[in-house]
């Protein structure tokens, strides 16, 4: 079970992180007032744990998790944030496992 959980991390922190570079992109060339409103966001500035970077992290998770990419008037984009929100319930489930698992 411990293996499964790990192999559930694993595969959504990189689909999470895949989907982010994709939505990222497609917010920069598409919709650049939507991109502006995140702070203009590297693919690597949110995938760094610098505290410098904090302000970039919580502007992009409100994005996702506050529903607006879902208004954004475009299904591509709906779509990658759709899948943001999935990887980060699968990551989540992941790590619930892996701490049940542990507890045994």
């Amino acid at each position: 079970m411990t293996g499964v959980a790990i192999t559930i991390i694993l595969l959504a922190m990189a689909v999470s992180w895949i989907i982010r570079g994709l939505l990222l992109r497609q917010l920069r060339d598409r919709f650049p007032d939507e991109f502006a409103a995140l702070g203009y966001p590297s693919r690597r500035q949110l995938a760094s744990m610098l505290p410098r970077y904090q302000e970039l992290h919580i502007r992009y998770w409100k994005y996702i998790w506050g529903g607006k990419g879902f208004l954004v008037n475009d299904k591509l984009v709906s779509s990658l944030a759709g899948a943001a929100l999935l990887a980060d319930v699968a990551l989540a489930i992941g790590a619930i496992v892996l701490l049940w698992s542990a507890g045994k």
